[in-house]
């Protein structure tokens, strides 16, 4: 049996670990069955930090870009969580529209004229972090 467990929260994701080892134990000693853990791939929670989320919305507001918090809280990019253990982090994604193919569509072709866009942004909240 497989499984993907996602929380917002770390501190969530040890008790929900917890209750589900719990409860396939339980059903495996119902049906006589031996059971065992493996983990693969275990991300922490991505969670912007909200000074970090205020230097980018100053940012995206003074370089006249649309934002938007619709859909979330999401769950993608458990990946990025890490950051949030070195220093405070903010996520964001630079849209290009719904004419496109996702990220792990394998027809994605990032479209570069986003580039420019996505470095007035990070210039802009590098300045203004660094006065």
């Amino acid at each position: 049996v497989w499984a993907t467990l996602r929380t917002r929260r770390d501190e969530r994701m040890a008790e929900l670990v917890a209750a589900a080892e719990a409860l396939a134990a339980e059903i495996a000693a119902a049906h006589g069955l031996a059971v065992r853990f493996d983990y693969h791939e275990i991300f922490v929670a991505s969670v912007n930090a909200p000074d970090a989320v205020e230097h980018l919305a100053r940012a995206l507001d003074e370089e006249g870009v649309a934002r938007s918090e619709a859909a979330l809280p999401m769950r993608a990019s458990e990946d990025f969580g890490i950051f949030g253990h070195s220093a405070k982090s903010a996520m964001f994604f630079l849209g290009a529209g719904e004419r496109h193919p996702s990220l792990h569509n394998p027809d994605y072709d990032f479209p570069d004229d986003l580039i420019p866009i996505g470095s007035r942004i990070f210039m802009r909240a590098a300045r203004n972090l660094l006065g």
